[in-house]
C-alpha cells in the first residue's frame, strides 16, 4: 500500500521507535550549562538554546555516563520515587524530543526508522 501524499514528489515518513534497549549519545554540538540544578543546552550547529528542568538535567547527565537507556532508567529509579512505567514513558518521550532536535543520537536495532517512501 503506498504512503498517503498530497504532492507529486517523493514522500518520506520516518517514525523513530525508541526503547530502553537503545544506546544514546549526546551530540558533540550540544553544549550544556547547569544553573541551580536546571540546564541550558546550546546547539552549536543551529545556534538554538534549549532548557531542561532538574529531572531532565539529571537524565542528560546519566545519558552521558551510561548511554544505554536501560541503565539510565535503573539509575533514575534509585534516585527518585517514581513508578517504573511512568518513568519509562517520560524518559522515552524526552529522548525522542532531544533526538528530534539533534541534541542526541540514538543507536540500536530498536532505533531503526520505519520508512515509507513512494514516488507519485
Amino acid at each position: 500500500m503506498p504512503c498517503p501524499a498530497s504532492r507529486v514528489t517523493l514522500v518520506r515518513t520516518e517514525i523513530m521507535k525508541i526503547e530502553l534497549t537503545d544506546h544514546v549519545r549526546v551530540s558533540p554540538d550540544a553544549m550544556l550549562q547547569v544553573v541551580d540544578g536546571e540546564s541550558v543546552i546550546l546547539d552549536l550547529e543551529s545556534e538554538q538554546y534549549f532548557g531542561l528542568d532538574e529531572v531532565g538535567t539529571r537524565i542528560w547527565q546519566l545519558i552521558g555516563e551510561h548511554g544505554l537507556l536501560r541503565d539510565v532508567h535503573a539509575a533514575m529509579l534509585e534516585e527518585y520515587e517514581v513508578q517504573a512505567q511512568a518513568l519509562e514513558q517520560d524518559l522515552l518521550e524526552l529522548v525522542s524530543a532531544l533526538a528530534e532536535q539533534g541534541l542526541v543520537a540514538v543507536d540500536g536495532a530498536a532505533a531503526e526508522s520505519d520508512v515509507c517512501s513512494d514516488v507519485l
